[in-house]
């Protein structure tokens, strides 16, 4: 969900909103303001979404945990007998992903087996605020830094059913030590930021454990020359550096 960059030491200093607030405001340009660790997790989850799918029963239900505008919704929808939920904090940025989706819904041909596609607005933080819905699977991409990780895999395991796999992508805390997600008011040219967490590897795989995952596949990634003719000059700073990880996880009984 993030978009990054360092702030130099004389700029102004951001207005640091909640979560909420700031997705709210983001919404209106999340997809267009040249987001590089998107681009890099686009490109990663082309070739783990059919891992992921590999790994799940026939006619699974999916969740989407943290679904922003939609950018991972609209690939799930690319897997046709999947019933799939995406649950955002913020309205806007829902709105946008369903907007997103029926443009990808109109494209598809008809079919008997085209899944279902919805969207909720809830606090994905909070294992009191989500319903029990027995996902077979569950992704959640660039949105675990802004949750606390003891909060995010026990919303995790209450959302999934036993046996249960779990697709996580996050920035690498190499990156997130230096910069966190924020975005540019195109209206007022305020700097926007909201809290973020520099999770590490092993931060994450202590929760891991105590939450009774088992880990199937885990990767870090380093921005390098040859991906920024696909994420942009952005990325070009970032060369050499670990921003990006993911795991595919199945739930324990």
């Amino acid at each position: 969900m993030a978009s990054r960059s360092g702030q130099s030491p004389n700029a102004k200093s951001p207005n640091t909103l909640s979560v909420k607030e700031a997705y709210d405001q983001w919404a209106a340009t999340y997809d267009t303001d040249g987001n590089f660790l998107q681009a890099l997790d686009s490109i990663m989850m082309d070739e783990l979404l059919p891992r992921f799918f590999s790994l799940l029963p026939p006619r699974p239900s999916v969740v989407d945990l943290g679904s922003g505008t939609g950018r991972n919704t609209c690939r799930l929808m690319q897997f046709r007998e999947a019933d799939i939920v995406g649950l955002d904090i913020s309205e806007n940025m829902i709105e946008k992903g369903k907007s997103h989706c029926q443009e990808v819904w109109d494209s598809l041909a008809p079919t008997p087996t085209l899944q279902r596609v919805s969207f909720e607005a809830c606090d994905i933080s909070s294992t009191e605020a989500m319903g029990f819905y027995n996902a077979n699977g569950v992704i959640s991409t660039l949105v675990m830094e802004h949750i606390p990780l003891e909060n995010f895999f026990a919303v995790c395991r209450k959302i999934m059913a036993p046996g249960g796999i779990l697709l996580i992508t996050n920035m690498h805390s190499d990156m997130g030590a230096i910069s966190q997600a924020g975005f540019v008011d195109q209206v007022t040219g305020e700097k926007i930021q909201t809290h973020s967490y520099a999770h590490t590897l092993s931060e994450v795989e202590e929760q891991i454990t105590a939450k009774k995952f088992e880990i199937l596949w885990q990767e870090e990634r380093a921005v390098s020359e040859g991906d920024l003719e696909k994420i942009g000059e952005r990325g070009r700073k970032w060369v050499g550096v670990k921003v990006w990880f993911g795991m595919i996880l199945r739930k324990q009984s």
